[in-house]
């Protein structure tokens, strides 16, 4: 698994294309804000999954570290099934949100990207485009 990581508009997305490239070809599996059902995985499927802010909403009624737990628990179905790359928005580096829900979703945010980032084989972070390898390898890719 692969954990791409860093700010809004940082490149994530393009330095993830470019990382593939390198990678041997397979079907590219798009899930923007949604997780795949575990029954439908191509196993010979490269997933990307993006937008776990929107992954979580449904997830704010439960506890954050249990709504984590759950939401990684899918992932990890995925990733013992198929190839996956998870590209992680930071929204740590900001102001604290007045809102309870939007606390709630930052801080579930949170728990789940360093879930990720402990089961990941590479985890990078892209800040302005520039990657910096965190853990693991990036295939000759900078």
């Amino acid at each position: 698994m692969y954990v791409i990581l860093g700010g809004a508009h940082n490149g994530k997305r393009k330095y993830t294309e470019k990382l593939m490239e390198q990678l041997p070809a397979k079907e590219r599996i798009l899930c923007e804000g949604h997780l795949p059902k575990a029954e439908n995985i191509n196993e010979n499927g490269r997933y990307i999954i993006s937008n776990f802010e929107q992954i979580i909403l449904p997830y704010l009624h439960e506890p954050e570290e249990k709504a984590a737990r759950q939401i990684f628990e899918q992932l990890m179905q995925i990733a013992e099934r198929a190839e996956l790359f998870c590209i992680c928005t930071d929204t740590s580096r900001g102001v604290v949100p007045l809102e309870k829900e939007a606390r709630q979703l930052r801080d579930t945010c949170g728990r789940l990207y360093q879930k990720l980032c402990n089961e990941a084989q590479t985890v990078i972070r892209v800040w302005y485009g520039i990657p910096q390898i965190l853990k693991g390898e990036s295939h000759g890719q900078n």
